[in-house]
């Protein structure tokens, strides 16, 4: 890992090659151009302090000058920055054109994200246009993407949501808190829920209780009125001909022949010396 004079080659030898500044500070001549290939030394390896300080060159190179360097893995180009041929010391920095670069030298799909510096801070301006109110969200794809955000809860531009009307359900909230069951009975079930009960609230699973604290039956009419019958009452649990463990007052028969919409209430019978079923 050492400089080869070998591999170093002159591509200047035209007249008024090799910058000069005279003690006027007047600049004649201009930078010579070199070529250099190693296939043992790094790029970062050829750029370091007093790499080229052989005999053989440094008394050649003089301050902006420029090489062209081919290294084992990568290419680079070196601007002469100091030269001390008493010292023999001298130092290079990579060369940087002047001016700038404009969109059609750039290759399409050539800029990396390596590329882009981490305190770049691009402006959200900068991004693709979106509709006012819409959000970004991972596709299936594994690509953000530009949405609408509906379903349960909405937002706005301003960053504002909003949770939609009846969108809340009781099963949704925390144990915790008092919940509703809302259920729909047909007419068939409802004349024939003494020999089949229907289940208002499914079974809650192990170590859970269920409790009634009142229940409302809102009837709509419609066209014939209901006729016979017994007491409609809420139980505990599914047995057949009232025989469960009741759980609510009971409401007359008569209650529900009206030729009209109506509703009753139920109110919580407290039980004594009875499991409630869980």
């Amino acid at each position: 890992m050492a400089f080869s004079n070998e591999r170093m080659v002159r591509n200047s030898e035209g007249y008024n090659a090799g910058k000069i500044t005279l003690a006027d500070a007047t600049i004649v001549n201009g930078p010579r151009y070199f070529s250099y290939a190693t296939a043992d030394d790094t790029a970062a390896q050829v750029g370091a302090a007093n790499y080229f300080i052989a005999d053989e060159i440094i008394f050649d190179l003089a301050v902006d000058d420029i090489i062209m360097c081919v290294c084992s893995d990568a290419n680079t180009f070196l601007q002469v920055t100091a030269v001390d041929t008493d010292a023999k010391t001298m130092t290079t920095t990579p060369f940087t054109a002047a001016g700038a670069v404009d969109t059609a030298n750039i290759e399409d799909d050539a800029v990396t994200n390596a590329k882009v510096n981490t305190a770049a801070a691009i402006a959200f301006s900068k991004l693709e246009v979106m509709t006012s109110g819409n959000i970004l969200v991972g596709s299936a794809a594994n690509v953000a993407a530009e949405v609408t955000m509906a379903g349960d809860v909405t937002i706005v531009a301003a960053g504002t949501t909003a949770i939609g009307a009846n969108k809340v359900l009781s099963s949704m909230m925390s144990p915790l808190v008092m919940k509703y069951a809302a259920v729909t009975l047909s007419a068939a079930q409802f004349n024939g829920m003494y020999a089949a009960p229907v289940v208002l609230v499914a079974a809650g699973g192990a170590n859970t209780l269920i409790t009634l604290h009142r229940a409302e039956l809102a009837m709509t009419y419609v066209s014939a009125q209901y006729a016979a019958g017994g007491v409609v009452a809420i139980q505990y649990d599914s047995t057949v001909n009232g025989a469960g463990i009741i759980a609510s007052t009971t409401q007359a028969a008569a209650d529900f022949a009206d030729a009209a919409s109506t509703s009753n209430a139920f109110e919580v019978v407290l039980l004594n010396n009875h499991s409630q079923h869980v």
